[in-house]
């Protein structure tokens, strides 16, 4: 098949021209846009950069107060440290004065203590009694006692002290208010 061209010549001409015109035009627009895009981000690319340098001296300058913040805390932890100490030794101090106080009204006539030790929330006491039956009353009177717990009797032994007969006693338990 023959290809005939019926077009004059001059029509040709500006045909190709026109399509030389708008390559031109859309070469000039894609880098107009493409510049454009390049112009935004490095304008964003220097605002965040001086943004993260106003940060960091932000950071800089409250390095400062930060350290003065955690001195301030590691204060804090020692001074409720030495408070929770006392507190403690106060618990512990009235506890002391309540066990003296409340052992004599617990015990009758017949029954002496010789040692009492408490160590942190244990005690242990060892007395001595004419009979068992006022052992019995008087660890059964020290159980129900509020602030001791898990009164227990060890030991009953009879010895002779000063030519009399008596019986030994020792009883353990826990201590708390």
């Amino acid at each position: 098949m023959i290809k005939v061209n019926l077009l004059p010549i001059k029509t040709r001409k500006k045909s190709a021209h026109g399509d030389l015109i708008l390559f031109v035009v859309m070469l000039v627009v894609g880098f107009g846009s493409v510049g454009a895009v390049y112009f935004k981000n490095v304008k964003d690319i220097s605002n965040t950069r001086s943004e993260i340098a106003r940060s960091k001296e932000a950071v800089v300058t409250l390095q400062g107060v930060y350290k003065d913040y955690e001195t301030i805390q590691r204060e804090k932890k020692e001074i409720e440290r030495r408070i929770s100490v006392i507190d403690d030794m106060k618990a512990g101090r009235a506890l002391a004065a309540r066990i003296l106080y409340d052992l004599p009204s617990i015990m009758r006539d017949n029954v002496w203590l010789k040692r009492f030790k408490k160590d942190g929330g244990l005690f242990e006491l060892e007395g001595r009694s004419l009979e068992n039956e006022s052992i019995a009353e008087f660890v059964e009177r020290l159980s129900k006692t509020p602030y001791y717990r898990n009164v227990e009797l060890k030991n009953i032994e009879d010895v002779t002290e000063e030519g009399v007969v008596v019986k030994k006693f020792i009883v353990q338990g826990g201590v708390g208010l």
